[in-house]
């Protein structure tokens, strides 16, 4: 029941029609009986600054923070905190007596994810598809996991090497950057032979587009792991799934993160059982 002790807590991002987060956040708030609703907003670009001054006013508990928003919305909170300092993105930001402080839980979500499938990455060589905010998630995620080396495949190579960059100084990893247009010529074939996990980390199957792999390079041991969620399989996966790779997408992450989310807005471990019924 809403009473006048209700806070709100949410999801902001561009476009956020496809968010699945109030569906398992509410199940989990409505099954532990805590005076909080779940919403999602979609705000405009030139609405972000006053969207989280919103937050203030309002005293909006906390949002959590998707596709375009994570790196851009760090100038306008008053701290980061944990592995959000590390990665220098954020998705989930707590309002602390009027002061926003991020959080990063999409590291957690990934690392748990790796881990609950049993994915092995230890001393093997991956390939990160992107340079985003995701994409640094994703390098963390799977350093703690061990990895070997990374191969850093974004659109311009500019951004790449900025990942790259920050990937050495951080984690002292092995990496290198391939740009998208030429992932597929012969002298990056190697790479695609030798990747034991592949990692989408763009926004690319969000609306159903397609990433061209050179599927009939890749080792069948190899995972594809999806960043990206939407109802049903992403592109990506359905085409793993397909030709019978080891794959998941985005949901799971989403689950993990989520649960992390949780703890962080209302102090209370999250019923992972109950977020994973409402996502199914």
């Amino acid at each position: 029941m809403i009473t006048a002790q209700t806070r709100l807590l949410g999801v902001i991002g561009y476009p956020i029609e496809h968010s699945l987060s109030p569906l398992f956040q509410n199940a989990a708030l409505s099954y532990l009986g805590l005076p909080f609703v779940y919403l999602a907003f979609d705000i405009l670009p030139s609405n972000l600054e006053r969207a989280l001054e919103a937050m203030r006013i309002f005293s909006i508990r906390g949002f959590n923070v998707t596709i375009p928003y994570k790196e851009k919305v760090i100038p306008f909170l008053d701290a980061l905190e944990g592995e959000a300092r590390v990665i220098e993105a954020v998705n989930t930001i707590v309002n602390e007596k009027g002061k926003l402080i991020g959080y990063n839980t999409d590291g957690v979500g990934l690392y748990r994810s790796l881990e609950r499938k049993e994915v092995n990455v230890e001393g093997k060589k991956a390939l990160l598809l992107g340079a985003g905010g995701a994409a640094k998630a994703a390098v963390w995620a799977l350093w703690k996991r061990g990895v070997k080396s990374i191969f850093v495949i974004n659109r311009t190579r500019e951004r790449g090497e900025d990942l790259a960059n920050w990937a050495r100084a951080e984690f002292f990893l092995e990496v290198e950057v391939v740009e998208w247009g030429k992932m597929k010529e012969q002298d990056s074939l190697p790479l695609w032979q030798e990747a034991g996990v592949i990692v989408n980390a763009t926004s690319l199957g969000l609306k159903g587009e397609e990433i061209s792999l050179p599927w009939e390079k890749l080792s069948p041991s190899v995972w594809i792991v999806d960043v990206v969620y939407r109802r049903g399989l992403t592109p990506l996966v359905r085409e793993a799934k397909k030709r019978g790779i080891q794959s998941f997408d985005g949901k799971e992450m989403l689950l993990q993160q989520g649960a992390e989310s949780f703890f962080l807005f209302t102090g209370e471990k999250a019923p992972l059982k109950v977020m994973e019924e409402a996502l199914d």
